[in-house]
């Protein structure tokens, strides 16, 4: 099966594209019942056709290098809590307060037996990443209590990462085609994140579409550019990505000024296990994720739950 995207069997009569697709993922611990540390994450993606865009967008790497006609672009935020959060002054051995807002551009640069990725993504981390605004809102709304330690918040910073990952979709697949299994490995680096990553996908179910799985779970945003699918299909779905990093600006603080920080541990890996339900004309999906210790003083492993929905516009 290529990964290059799959045209929709149902795109319309007379119609000569693909539809196009926005995926909405929503982070959140509270999904599992928890509420610390990485405590919530929303990105808009949308798939963009290459053809609507500027000719020195499309003449520029690494868009002029993509074997796909379509470009992912998303926007997102991202939020991290201590996890007490009824004090004005943070526990110290506690993971930060912090907050990012980001743009993610997102590539194809092959659709071979392999699938290569690569991804840039800029924005900014601290008190203009709004996250302290939009957790204000979010709890007001829902009657819960008000975090009250954001003015220790990591500082305003730039944020810049780039991004490779290569798959090999169905590397191992069954004759009928209701499983298969798919590994990947990639490096980020940046101010944001720095930290090489390996692990692997295996499916279960009917009509598997090409996307493997849900959505890309690491360290750093979803890249989630659905595609669509040929037929109405489900899957249950279980992976691992395991880490090395060498650079985390949430434990590590800021980059070029003191701010609240903790010993980040260079290991970690995230054990996860979901569901999807796709048709031709979008998907579902719901994911738990259970993260490994970030830091040497954390005293229990983290786990938050993700929603996925994709559809056309």
């Amino acid at each position: 099966m290529a990964f290059s995207g799959v045209a929709a069997a149902d795109a319309g009569e007379g119609d000569t594209k693909p539809p196009r697709f926005v995926t909405v993922t929503i982070d959140n611990d509270l999904l599992v019942g928890a509420d610390s540390h990485y405590t919530d994450g929303v990105q808009v993606a949308f798939v963009v056709d290459r053809t609507s865009l500027p000719s020195w967008m499309n003449s520029a790497p690494p868009i002029r290098w993509s074997a796909d006609p379509a470009v992912m672009f998303a926007v997102g935020q991202r939020m991290y809590t201590p996890t007490n959060t009824d004090v004005v002054h943070p526990d110290p051995n506690d993971r930060p307060y912090a907050g990012w807002l980001y743009l993610l551009m997102d590539v194809m640069t092959r659709s071979d037996t392999a699938v290569d990725h690569a991804s840039f993504s800029l924005g900014v981390i601290g008190p203009p990443s709004l996250v302290e605004q939009a957790q204000s809102n979010v709890h007001h709304l829902f009657h819960s209590g008000i975090s009250k330690g954001w003015d220790s918040q990591l500082g305003t910073e730039p944020a810049l990462m780039l991004g490779y990952e290569r798959a090999w979709p169905g590397l191992l697949r069954a004759e009928s085609g209701h499983w298969d299994v798919t590994p990947r490995v990639g490096a980020t680096i940046g101010n944001v994140l720095t930290y090489a990553n390996a692990g692997f996908v295996a499916r279960w179910g009917r009509n598997l579409p090409s996307d493997a799985p849900v959505t890309h779970i690491s360290l750093g945003p979803p890249r989630d550019g659905y595609r669509g699918t040929a037929a109405t299909g489900w899957y249950v779905w279980a992976g691992a990505d395991f880490r090395t990093v060498a650079h985390n600006i949430f434990l590590d603080g800021n980059t070029w000024k003191d701010s609240p920080s903790v010993d980040r541990k260079p290991y970690g890996c995230d054990i996860e296990a979901g569901l999807a339900i796709t048709w031709p004309r979008g998907r579902f999906g719901f994911t738990f994720v259970r993260r490994s210790d970030e830091f040497k003083a954390q005293r229990h492993p983290d786990r938050f739950g993700q929603f996925t929905l994709s559809l056309p516009y």
